[in-house]
């Protein structure tokens, strides 16, 4: 901390000289100390700034403080030479982390810079690589199997973008205590194979179970009422349509969808003391 506010009180000099013996000294703020150099080289554009980001990521793989090192070289590579310079940079790095926790993260950016080369099928192979060498509960097992389902869709290849969301979504878990073991992606990959058997594979019966799914799976989710209005318009029998619906008025009193489950539906009627909208909104039924 002192030496921070002399760099902060204009003793460059002063500060940079405590700043490099601490972090020659290699005790637990060694890396804190070595990134704030980093940092005052970048801000006075240093011609060595390149080397000392590489270097960062070398001795310091497991710092938290290594991600935007990597991320702040990375940004420099692109800026010169494009994608091309951007895997130079990372394949030069990936032997140096190997078993580090940088492994995963110089892997991941691997494969998102082939996808940003316009190499679908290359980048595809080394998300699911990522997705293999780092499975769950890894950082970036499910980033991975994300990314590669979206290059199946953009490639047509919807049973494999399926299957990549299904290898996501199996390896689930609970948690006892307060807390919830359920990543960003899980309820956005169970949304996406319903919607990709509704709109791509055109399998009803298929969507439907994946609505229903997402239901069973996901209980708190902000979006479980809109998940049965999917599952009600998909359904061909009025009278289950409307079991549905009714499902969705009891559990969501609140929903945006009330008016309309009422307006498709005469038997359900609006929840006392309900806070949804008095008509069913244009856009929903568009």
């Amino acid at each position: 901390m002192a030496a921070l506010e002399l760099v902060r009180a204009g003793d460059v000099a002063a500060g940079a000289k405590r700043l490099e013996a601490i972090a020659n000294a290699k005790g637990e703020h060694a890396a804190q100390a070595r990134w704030a150099l980093v940092q005052m080289d970048i801000a006075t554009n240093q011609p060595n700034v390149k080397e000392e980001l590489e270097a960062y990521v070398r001795t310091y793989p497991n710092d938290g403080l290594a991600y935007p090192a990597l991320e702040a070289r990375l940004r420099m590579a692109r800026d010169a030479g494009g994608e091309a310079e951007v895997q130079n940079v990372l394949h030069a790095l990936q032997p140096a982390v190997s078993n580090t926790d940088s492994a995963a993260r110089v892997a991941f950016e691997i494969a998102e810079s082939l996808a940003k080369q316009n190499k679908p099928d290359e980048a595809r192979a080394q998300f699911m690589d990522v997705a293999t060498k780092f499975p769950y509960p890894g950082e970036y097992f499910d980033d991975a199997l994300w990314r590669a389902s979206e290059i199946d869709e953009q490639q047509g290849r919807i049973p494999e973008a399926i299957a990549d969301l299904e290898k996501m979504l199996a390896v689930i878990e609970y948690s006892t205590l307060p807390g919830t073991y359920i990543r960003p992606r899980f309820p956005d990959a169970q949304w996406r194979i319903a919607v990709l058997y509704r709109d791509k594979v055109g399998d009803k019966s298929k969507a439907i179970a994946a609505f229903s799914r997402y239901i069973d799976l996901f209980s708190n989710s902000a979006r479980k009422d809109e998940a049965l209005w999917q599952q009600a318009k998909l359904v061909g029998d009025a009278s289950s349509s409307c079991d549905l619906l009714a499902k969705l008025v009891k559990t969501s009193p609140d929903s945006r969808y009330v008016p309309c489950a009422m307006s498709r539906c005469s038997k359900i009627e609006r929840p006392k003391d309900s806070h949804a909208p008095k008509t069913c909104h244009a856009y929903i039924t568009r």
